[in-house]
């Protein structure tokens, strides 16, 4: 087996990298770190220097995916005048970040065991959608939504963003349109009604 010159650093990402590429395509089930080795031309050993088991490698996936979406979504809302503003761009960011990253949104979502509680504010809730519902809650108050349509108004609102997604990371799902405009135009139509 050829064996590339891997700096120590780089070998780590595309352990994590490849190891996503893996089990979108074949599942968890079928899944190992012999296979993330032979995928980078590495010894079936080498993996060990980075990870200490496969449980280790899939939540370090999982930590990876989420660090980078939360930068993304942070760095959105970072500059937002008010929170009507900060909704608009933290949805958009959601969209590009899985429009620039589709292998992320079939892992994070159906592979990596995320929790998202739709009914009750958790401390379990996969840290993305809680920074999306805090979003979301400031912007219901601001606007003085009774309390009561907090829970409704949040899933519509995160069933278009979480849907855009979805149908633009669908490699089964053709559209001549630019996804990333889609929510935006939503947005300035107004036909997300709170």
């Amino acid at each position: 087996m050829k064996k590339n010159s891997y700096h120590h650093g780089n070998l780590r990402n595309q352990l994590i990298e490849t190891g996503i590429e893996i089990i979108n395509q074949e599942g968890l089930e079928h899944f190992s770190l012999r296979k993330v080795a032979a995928k980078c031309n590495v010894s079936h050993t080498a993996p060990y220097s980075h990870f200490k088991d496969i449980d280790s490698l899939i939540s370090t996936m999982c930590d990876h995916v989420t660090e980078q979406f939360m930068n993304k979504l942070h760095s959105s809302v970072q500059h937002a005048e008010n929170n009507l503003k900060a909704v608009s761009s933290l949805g958009q960011a959601y969209i590009d970040f899985f429009i620039e990253n589709p292998q992320y949104f079939q892992f994070i979502f159906y592979h990596s065991g995320v929790d998202i509680d739709l009914d009750n504010i958790s401390p379990n809730d996969y840290p993305p959608f809680a920074l999306f519902r805090t979003t979301a809650y400031q912007m219901f108050e601001e606007i003085k939504l009774p309390q009561e349509k907090y829970s409704e108004n949040l899933i519509i609102l995160w069933s278009v963003v979480h849907g855009i997604a979805s149908l633009s990371t669908n490699t089964g799902i053709q559209y001549s349109g630019d996804w990333s405009t889609v929510f935006s135009n939503i947005i300035k139509q107004k036909e997300i009604k709170i």
